[in-house]
């Protein structure tokens, strides 16, 4: 599971700008903003969930948040569901904003992990966090073989 791009903005000043909306997928983000110019400006990323139609239903990452000239920042990490979309401004047209996320399919590792019988001779799957904790590198291979991400 790669990092990829989910999206690209260079708002005009001051213009609420949709930069992704998930489609039937949750997904764990975060925006790079770049300012281009000479001087400092602020730039605002927030979530506005499926189904909100009042700002005050909105989750806000940052809120003109200072972005240094010539200078990038990034976001923390958060979580975007199915029908949420990512919404972006700035205080000037030199602010350039990246979407960036892993798809999350950790919902269904449960799912998974029955219908997978004898992985690395484990029999029984259900057991196989209990009988990989003690060796790291047999732990890894699991992961890699099930599809987990666990180490991504």
């Amino acid at each position: 599971m790669a990092v990829r791009r989910l999206g690209i903005a260079n708002p005009t000043l001051n213009t609420d700008t949709s930069v992704f909306t998930a489609a039937s997928a949750t997904y764990l983000c975060s925006v790079i903003i770049t300012n281009k110019d000479s001087v400092e400006k602020t730039a605002r990323v927030w979530i506005k969930p499926s189904g909100a139609i009042l700002a005050s239903q909105y989750g806000y990452i940052v809120y003109d948040v200072a972005v240094p000239a010539g200078n990038s920042i990034e976001t923390h990490r958060f979580a975007i569901s199915d029908g949420d979309s990512v919404w972006v401004r700035g205080n000037s047209s030199d602010l350039s904003f990246s979407l960036n996320g892993i798809y999350d399919s950790s919902a269904s590792i449960d799912d998974h992990l029955t219908d997978t019988t004898n992985v690395h001779g484990i029999a029984d799957t259900s057991q196989l966090a209990t009988l990989t904790t003690t060796n790291a590198l047999n732990t890894r291979l699991v992961s890699i073989e099930l599809g987990l991400g666990i180490f991504d």
